[in-house]
């Protein structure tokens, strides 16, 4: 009698999660944060939420509402959100935040209208790719791009509306589509990585400490929180001052220890830079501690390789080739993740097949089968969207192919590291494949069917798929509904591109083509490819073969030697050249957390652990409240985050 009561509970609770009235405020918060998101990284060029593995953006509202939310707990209990609502709301940002972003869906947009716009007797765009745009997806009228481009303008015009709208819902729809093959891969890594491996995800610790249904007591009532909110939002609100009035005082926060490096070989160092960043500081510390240490001491190993090629003499440019040795180590992660957790994929292939396994569906978002269906027909569509653009199909199944293995990797990263940041500067999929059989065996029209997606996949940074499955952990930990999440996921999502759509042609019709240049890189990429092909590129295979070796290589020592403490997640992460940015906060985070465990132990670690959740707290609601300005008064205003 006692089990059915508890099960009865349990579900009722579940229910109470994922409710009408937490989607509808998840769904109101989504226009502001979008336009604010592209006020920010499209026209003002600053701040960059989306670069970020956690939006400080979506961190402030959860914050916003939780304080508003503390006078019902006290006074109207049941009139209160419960965390799980609270989480709903702050899942729903989530993915309507990292679907608007520069990396996901604006890059797109800059190239819709480029190649005809931009297209002059000397780059030669009519005759190479004129023929080949896609009408049904781009924009060739004229009179509808002169306002897009050149601003002073107003995008709620009929003949403008009528211009954009069928490119609009066709990039809306390919895009949603994207993201439910994310959904469902998701659905069916799920259990393997939050159940079985009981992986860390370290992102999800200030969202659900905040919303706790105790939080009044455990979290806004510690004192070590507000020292660290204290500290952090004073630095910023200093700054912040400071860039409005610059005669006030500033806080320096960041020093280049390369400019004493003038001597060959050390001048090869480059910049190294010191940034005192505290959110950064707060963040890397619920990373394990190996890990925090492999960051760090990778990147001085990188710095290192560059010492090493001036001693030997090596000229060859681009040398040592992070970006490609980056690539390779993502796709040695996803090997080697696939290789750990092959048991239980095998599992979920033959429940998909309709064969009996031990596995139980009970509590997974949807079923394996139809995870699986799912995934597998999403992508026949957007290999068929990409084929009927004009792209071949072994090229678009080769595209995708990598593109999710990458996306896979990142997603595993982000569970076990959870690092402020992921990317791949400019060495995705397509440059893999150019790289593998050379530009002269793929056609004009491929090509020019690829553009968009070279833009969109050009560093990768703000995916969704790893929010998702974060959303899936925090759902796990306070006992959500997660059958009803990811439909409301999926749907924030769809809201989130269109509502990015309309934002960024309100913004180019009034500015006038803001990030423009993203589309013409595109373009021009793609003209050298196919004005002068490009043979097989065995330095870039190298160099890619060679991260992926090494990752695996030491992955294996870790498992066969406890006394191993590099972490192969750390090697791509530092390699990463926004990583310059990160290192000495991780650096300073370890040797805190190695003082407090050394000599304190786990009680004093936990204790400690408030403070450091407040630093990223303190600069992320400063810093909101200054873009916010920003936004009011029509100016850029203090930046806490330079990447």
């Amino acid at each position: 009698m006692g089990n059915d009561s508890e099960e009865i509970t349990l579900k009722s609770h579940r229910q109470r999660s994922v409710t009408l009235r937490s989607v509808l405020i998840g769904l109101a918060f989504i226009p502001i944060n979008v336009y604010l998101v592209i006020q920010w990284e499209t026209v003002w060029g600053t701040q960059y939420p989306t670069t970020m593995a956690i939006f400080f953006n979506a961190i402030f509202c959860l914050f916003l509402v939780t304080l508003l939310n503390l006078p019902f707990k006290r006074f109207l209990p049941r009139v209160a959100l419960n965390q799980g609502e609270q989480l709903t709301i702050y899942s729903i940002l989530l993915a309507a935040i990292a679907v608007s972003g520069h990396d996901f869906s604006q890059t797109i947009f800059c190239t819709l209208g480029n190649a005809r716009w931009f297209a002059t007797p000397e780059n030669e765009w009519q005759t190479l790719f004129w023929n080949y745009v896609p009408r049904w997806l781009t924009v060739n009228d004229d009179k509808v791009l002169r306002g897009f481009y050149e601003g002073e303008s107003s995008f709620y015009n009929i003949e403008h509306i009528r211009g954009w709208l069928q490119p609009m819902l066709w990039w809306t729809t390919a895009l949603t589509v994207l993201a439910f093959v994310m959904i469902c891969i998701n659905c069916i890594i799920r259990k393997q990585w939050i159940e079985r491996e009981k992986l860390t995800y370290p992102l999800v610790h200030l969202p659900f400490e905040m919303t706790r249904e105790d939080a009044l007591q455990s979290f806004f009532k510690n004192r070590l929180l507000w020292i660290g909110f204290g500290i952090a939002a004073g630095i910023d609100l200093i700054n912040g001052l400071n860039a409005l009035f610059p005669v006030l005082a500033k806080i320096p926060l960041v020093y280049d220890l390369g400019a004493h490096f003038v001597d060959r070989p050390w001048n090869a160092v480059g910049s190294l830079p010191v940034h005192i960043n505290p959110y950064a500081i707060g963040l890397a510390f619920p990373i394990p501690l190996d890990l925090l240490f492999s960051c760090w001491f990778f990147y001085l190993l990188w710095k290192l390789e560059r010492v090493f090629g001036a001693i030997a003499g090596v000229n060859t440019p681009g040398y040592p080739f992070p970006d490609q040795q980056i690539l390779g180590a993502y796709l040695g992660i996803a090997m080697v993740a696939t290789w750990m957790g092959r048991k239980y994929l095998w599992s979920t292939l033959r429940a998909s097949l309709g064969t009996q396994t031990d596995l139980d569906e009970t509590g997974e978002p949807m079923r394996y089968r139809t995870a699986t269906l799912g995934a597998c027909l999403g992508i026949v569509f957007l290999v068929g969207f990409a084929y009927r653009a004009g792209m071949s199909i072994p090229f678009a199944l080769s595209f995708f192919g990598i593109y999710f293995v990458i996306l896979f990797a990142f997603t595993r990263m982000r569970a076990e590291l959870g690092p402020p940041l992921q990317g791949i500067h400019y060495s995705g999929p397509l440059q893999l494949i150019v790289a593998t059989v050379g530009s002269r065996r793929i056609s004009a029209q491929t090509l020019t069917a690829a553009a968009p997606y070279w833009t969109h996949t050009k560093e990768i940074r703000n995916s969704p798929m790893p929010f998702y499955l974060e959303s899936f952990k925090l759902a796990d930990r306070a006992n959500m509904d997660t059958r009803r999440l990811w439909k409301v996921l999926w749907l924030a999502t769809f809201v989130g591109i269109f509502v990015t759509f309309w934002a960024f042609l309100d913004m180019s019709y009034k500015w006038g083509g803001p990030g423009a240049w993203r589309g013409n890189t595109a373009y021009t990429v793609m003209e050298r490819w196919i004005s002068r092909p490009v043979e097989p590129d065995t330095t870039f295979l190298g160099a890619t073969a060679f991260g992926l070796i090494l990752v695996v290589i030491n992955t294996v020592l870790r498992l066969r030697f406890l006394w191993w403490s590099l972490h192969p997640l750390g090697y791509p992460l530092a390699g990463y050249y926004h990583f310059d940015k990160l290192w000495f906060p991780f650096f300073i985070s370890w040797l805190v957390k190695w003082s407090i465990l050394k000599y304190g132990g786990i009680h004093a670690y936990r204790k400690a652990f408030p403070f450091f959740l407040g630093l990223v707290l303190g600069e992320f609601v400063l810093g909101s409240i200054w873009g916010v300005v920003g936004l009011l008064t029509g100016k850029p205003t203090y930046a806490f985050k330079n990447w």
